[in-house]
């Protein structure tokens, strides 16, 4: 029985391991092709289960529709790299003053409070569907 235990350990050890050395995402606007005045970075902070924490540093924000559909698309290339989700509940000024708390969810029925206490008092019709901006997205590759 004891010979079972530690290789179990082992394997979760390396597994969070893994996980924990996964490298933050980050999303420049100056990396798109073609000149723009838009200076936008998306940066993930903290990773949670199914959460993560973002700051978005704004140098330059071009147009204030260029600037949100780089901020939707960067999310939804962060919610795919995470494990293909479609759906997210955007919660701004969470944890603090200059981040956004995004949560993900598999479809637009899942309950935002199974992500966790910060999502409690969120109302179901605040998921967006981030596949509604799939052609813009599709077109600032």
């Amino acid at each position: 029985m004891k010979s079972a235990v530690l290789p179990a350990l082992l394997l979760a050890a390396w597994v969070f391991d893994a996980m924990a050395s996964e490298p933050l995402f980050r999303a420049d606007s100056k990396s798109l092709a073609g000149a723009s005045p838009m200076d936008v970075v998306v940066r993930e902070v903290e990773r949670l289960p199914r959460a993560s924490v973002i700051e978005v540093d704004v140098t330059a924000r071009g147009s204030s529709v260029g600037a949100s559909f780089f901020l939707m698309c960067s999310l939804r290339r962060l919610a795919q790299q995470r494990g293909g989700y479609r759906y997210v509940v955007m919660l701004e000024e969470r944890p603090k003053p200059e981040q956004m708390l995004v949560g993900f969810l598999r479809n637009a029925a899942d309950d935002p409070r199974t992500l966790g206490p910060a999502f409690q008092g969120v109302p179901a019709d605040k998921v967006v569907d981030l596949e509604q901006a799939a052609p813009i997205c599709e077109q600032m590759k």
